[in-house]
C-alpha cells in the first residue's frame, strides 16, 4: 500500500511567511538608514570636594562630536543631568581633557559615592553607548568624622609637634601668651610650631586640615578648634616664690614653700632615675627637667648661682655665699672664690670661676669628678684625702694650706660615727684672709661631729656648716678641746636625690625643721639651693 506524505506545500507557505514578517520589521527599524551611534567617551574620571565633584571626560575621536550628557542619581529612582558642550571654554589644557563641576546646595543630601553617567552626542543628533562611572562627594556627614591631630607641647613650653594623620595638610594654630592675649590665627604645614613666650597653664587652640586624596578638589576642614592646655611646672612657681623670700626670716611663707618642695620630692622619689638624669645630653636632661619640678628646682639652682657667681661684685670685707646642692658651697671674696663640696650636674662649668675646692669625702654626692678634674687639669688646688691627682693638697691628716688669701685648716673624721668608716671625711676650716674681714668657715660634711676630730680646727668661727641638725651635732659646739664657737650655723644635706626619701637615707626637711630648735646657736638658718647668702661686719644677711 503507498503513502503520500502531503505537508510540503505547507511547509513551504510558511517559511516565505516568516520571511516576510522578519522583513517588515527589519524594515521599520532601517526605513531611514541603518543605526548610527555616536563616539563614547573613552575616559570618565572624577576628582572629590566639598558638596561638589569634577568630571573629566577624554571622548574618543569624532569630527562630529557635539556634547556629552552627564547624569547621576540625586535620590531612589531620579536623576539629575547636565549638558557638556565639547567646546575650549570647558577644555582643561593641563590635564588635556574636557571637564565639568558639579555643585550641591550646602544642606544637600547628597553625600557619599554618586553613580555617574555619560552618554556623548554629535552633530546630528546620534548618541554613544553609556560609559557609567561614580564620583565621591564629602560633606557633613564625612567632615563630622575628621578630627584634629593630637599635639604635643615640649616641655620647655617652646614648641608644638603636630602627630601625623592620614591626609593631614596641616594645622591652624594660635596660643595664649604670658600677657594673657591670643597670637593670630597661624597656618602651617610644618610637623611643629615654635611657641613664644608661651603661658604655663594657658591654651594651645588648634584645626587640622586635611587632603584625603592628592586629586580633591577641596581641603577639608575640622569644624571646632581644640583646646589643650600648656603643661605647667610646679617647680617654677615654687623657686620664683621662695626667691622672694630669705633664708634668715622663716615665716609661715617660708615654711609652705619648704614643704612644697619636700612635697615634690617625695613626689619624684626616684633615685635611678634621678641618676639616667645626671647622665644624660644636654637635651635630654633639659626636657626632663621641664617634666619634673624637682628637676627644675634642681637646675634653677645651677643656672641662678653660676649666672650670679659671674656678675657679683663682692665689696672689701664681705663675702657671698651660695648653697648649690646638697651641701655644696660656693664662697666668693674680693680676691677670690672656692667651693666645698661642690656636686651638680653641671658642677664642672664652675671651674672657670673657682680658685681651688675642697671635697670632705669620696662619696659621689660631695665629690664630683667632672669638676675634681677640670680643676687639676688647670693646675688648680683640689684639697682632699683621695683625689691623688692633686698630689701637693692630698692628705690622710690633718694638714694646713694657704692658697691666695684663703689660710684651711683640716681635720680628719669619721663618717656619721659609722665604726666602718673611720677617717674618711676631711672638715675644712678656712680663713677668706684680711679683704674678706676674715670671714672663717667650717664645713664638717657628714663627720660624726665628735669633738675629739676637730682639734685643729678648733676655736671661734663665723660660719659653721652642719648637716641638718641632729643632736649630735652640738658636740663640736662649746669652748672645750675640739669645740667651736660659731655665729651661724647652716643647715643642709636637704633632699639629696640619690638618697630614697627620709627615713632610708635622706635628710628631710620636715626633719631638718624639727631639729632646728635643738640646735645651740641663735642664729641658724636653712638655705635651699641656690640661695645667696651676704656676711659683711659679723653680720649675715
Amino acid at each position: 500500500m503507498k503513502r503520500y506524505i502531503c505537508i510540503i506545500p505547507f511547509l513551504v507557505g510558511l517559511y516565505f511567511v516568516s520571511c516576510d514578517n522578519a522583513n517588515d520589521l527589519l524594515n521599520q527599524y532601517i526605513k531611514d538608514g541603518p543605526i548610527i551611534y555616536a563616539a563614547k567617551v573613552d575616559t570618565l574620571e572624577t576628582q572629590s570636594g566639598y558638596n561638589r565633584f569634577r568630571v573629566n571626560i577624554y571622548p574618543a575621536e569624532d569630527v562630529n562630536r557635539s556634547h556629552c550628557i552627564l547624569s547621576w542619581n540625586i535620590s531612589e529612582g531620579v536623576k539629575d543631568s547636565v549638558r557638556i558642550d565639547y567646546i575650549q571654554d570647558n577644555y582643561d589644557n593641563e590635564r588635556k581633557c574636557y571637564y565639568y563641576l558639579i555643585e550641591f546646595p550646602s544642606d544637600s543630601e547628597i553625600q557619599g559615592n554618586v553613580p555617574i553617567m555619560a552618554q556623548n552626542v554629535d552633530n546630528f543628533g546620534n548618541k554613544s553607548l553609556i560609559v557609567d562611572g561614580s564620583a565621591y562627594v564629602y560633606g557633613l556627614k564625612y567632615t563630622s568624622f575628621l578630627v584634629n591631630a593630637p599635639i604635643n607641647i615640649s616641655p620647655q613650653v617652646d614648641k608644638v609637634t603636630f602627630e601625623e594623620r592620614i591626609g593631614m595638610l596641616g594645622n591652624i594654630i594660635s596660643y595664649e601668651q604670658n600677657n594673657g592675649a591670643f597670637t593670630e590665627e597661624v597656618y602651617t604645614t610644618e610637623r611643629s610650631f615654635p611657641l613664644v613666650d608661651a603661658k604655663r597653664g594657658g591654651i594651645v587652640r588648634t584645626k587640622t586640615k586635611y587632603l584625603i586624596n592628592e586629586t580633591d578638589i577641596d581641603i577639608l576642614e575640622v569644624a571646632d578648634f581644640t583646646e589643650t592646655t600648656i603643661p605647667t611646672n610646679e617647680g617654677i612657681d615654687v623657686m620664683l616664690q621662695l626667691n622672694s623670700t630669705s633664708p634668715f626670716v622663716l615665716d609661715e611663707e617660708r615654711l609652705q614653700l619648704l614643704k612644697k618642695i619636700e612635697i615634690l620630692s617625695d613626689e619624684f622619689n626616684n633615685p635611678s632615675y634621678f641618676g639616667q638624669y645626671l647622665n644624660s645630653s644636654e637635651e635630654a636632661a633639659i626636657d626632663m627637667e621641664y617634666s619634673s619640678p624637682l628637676l627644675f628646682c634642681y637646675r634653677n639652682a645651677f643656672d641662678k648661682v653660676i649666672d650670679e657667681v659671674k656678675n657679683t661684685q663682692v665689696e672689701s670685707g664681705s663675702v657671698a655665699i651660695w648653697l648649690l646642692y646638697n651641701m655644696g658651697f660656693i664662697v666668693k671674696t674680693p680676691s677670690g672664690a672656692f667651693g666645698v663640696d661642690v656636686d651638680h650636674r653641671l658642677a664642672s662649668q664652675l671651674e672657670p670661676y673657682l680658685d681651688f675646692i675642697c671635697v670632705t669625702h669620696n662619696h659621689v654626692d660631695h665629690a664630683n669628678v667632672k669638676l675634681m678634674d677640670a680643676m687639676n687639669s688647670k693646675g688648680k688646688p683640689v684639697l682632699s684625702n683621695f683625689y691623688t691627682k692633686s698630689a701637693q693638697f692630698y692628705s690622710k691628716v690633718p694638714a694646713n694650706y694657704t692658697i691666695g688669701n684663703f689660710t684651711i685648716k683640716t681635720d680628719i673624721t669619721d663618717h656619721l660615727r659609722d665604726p666602718a668608716l673611720p677617717d674618711f671625711v676631711t672638715v675644712f676650716k678656712i680663713d677668706c684672709g684680711p679683704d674678706a674681714g676674715h670671714f672663717t668657715m667650717l664645713n664638717c660634711g657628714d663627720s660624726g661631729f665628735n669633738p675629739i676630730h676637730f682639734t685643729n680646727v678648733e676655736g671661734p668661727i663665723d660660719l659653721a656648716v652642719f648637716r641638718w641638725g641632729a643632736a649630735r651635732e652640738n658636740d663640736i659646739l662649746g669652748t672645750g678641746s675640739g669645740q667651736v664657737q660659731t655665729d651661724y650655723i647652716v643647715l643642709s644635706h636637704l633632699i639629696e636625690q640619690r638618697h630614697k626619701p627620709y627615713p632610708e637615707g635622706q635628710a628631710s626637711i620636715t626633719q631638718t625643721l624639727k631639729h632646728l630648735p635643738g640646735v645651740k646657736c641663735d642664729n641658724t638658718v636653712i638655705p635651699f639651693w641656690g640661695e645667696k647668702m651676704i656676711w659683711k661686719n659679723g653680720q649675715m644677711s
